[in-house]
């Protein structure tokens, strides 16, 4: 089968001068697999919690909502090599966001000669404040 996955999206600001608005868009995506939702909720800490995508084969689309009520949450890929946390979303108290994960995710790449990977590069989810608990819905690519 083909376009399994319906995802819809849409911004809308009204702030003084600015009234900006997108048109709902939606596309339909394929689903290779029957993985996920995976992992689930999981409780995120300060220092940061990695998220076990172990039962894709291929991560794919993919929402990640911060359940909680005041704290935000940063999301970003982890190095255990260098030890390293690279931040690439923000999800405040509540909000939640739908995306595509990089069939990549895993692997580290170098200057110039490409990927020497796969390696344990990971989707690591870290709390601002306090420990937060978050809903990550994977699903197979």
């Amino acid at each position: 089968m083909s376009n399994e996955a319906l995802v819809r999206s849409s911004l809308q600001i009204k702030k003084g001068e600015l009234d900006h608005s997108t048109r709902p868009s939606s596309f339909r995506a394929d689903v290779a697999g029957d993985g996920g939702p995976t992992p689930g909720q999981i409780t995120c800490t300060t220092t940061g919690t990695n998220v076990d995508l172990s039962v894709l084969a291929t991560p794919g689309l993919c929402r990640i909502q911060n359940l909680d009520g005041t704290n935000f949450v940063t999301v970003g890929i982890w190095d255990p090599e260098t030890e390293v946390f690279y931040p690439l979303l923000e999800l405040l108290a509540g909000e939640s966001y739908a995306l595509r994960l990089s069939r990549d995710l895993a692997w580290e790449f170098a200057t110039g000669t490409g990927t020497i990977g796969p390696e344990t590069n990971t989707l690591r989810i870290k709390a601002d404040t306090a420990s937060c608990d978050v809903l990550v819905e994977a699903f197979e690519a």
